[in-house]
């Protein structure tokens, strides 16, 4: 009877052992915080609707998902990614240390037409969500929407001089 008792509470120790580890490792101890990166931005000579459609064809063609869009605020949002091996760094000794770091991201592109002339400006934000703090953007992801709006606005006739492109 003795033994009976003891290989019972041997079975509900190895039974409640998982049940309990299981449990209280069931929820977050940390959740991740958003850090907003510096602004990167052109100036483009178009009018705001041709600047959408630019941004739309370069998110879309870059892989971005686009999840919100305010028109009347001039903001388009894209969805959120898993940082690249070279977009975010962290800088520990002061200089740029790039890696995975399980962190995510997405940009926010705002139109900004301005009053001088047939201009708006683009700004791209890269908001990143991590556990850990000060993690910057390379501001390459920024760099390359930027060039490709600046692709899809070209005009179809071109002046190239010894200086460089004029458009």
């Amino acid at each position: 009877m003795r033994i009976n008792r003891i290989i019972f509470m041997v079975s509900e120790i190895f039974f409640l052992m998982p049940v309990l580890l299981f449990v209280s490792c069931a929820h977050p101890l940390y959740e991740a915080r958003e850090f907003p990166n510096k602004t990167v931005s052109k100036t483009f000579e178009t009018d705001a609707n041709q600047a959408y459609s630019a941004i739309r064809w370069a998110l879309k063609t870059s892989g971005y998902a686009i999840i919100n869009e305010n028109l009347e605020e001039g903001i388009v949002t894209s969805g959120w990614l898993p940082t690249k091996a070279d977009s975010h760094y962290l800088e520990p000794f002061g200089h740029p240390d790039y890696g995975v770091n399980g962190a995510y991201y997405r940009l926010e592109v705002k139109i900004i037409p301005e009053d001088v002339g047939y201009k708006t400006r683009v700004e791209i934000v890269s908001r990143v969500r991590s556990m850990m703090a000060q993690l910057k953007s390379s501001e390459i992801e920024e760099k390359k929407i930027l060039n490709m709006v600046s692709d899809y606005l070209r005009k179809p006739d071109i002046h190239l001089t010894n200086i460089g492109l004029e458009e």
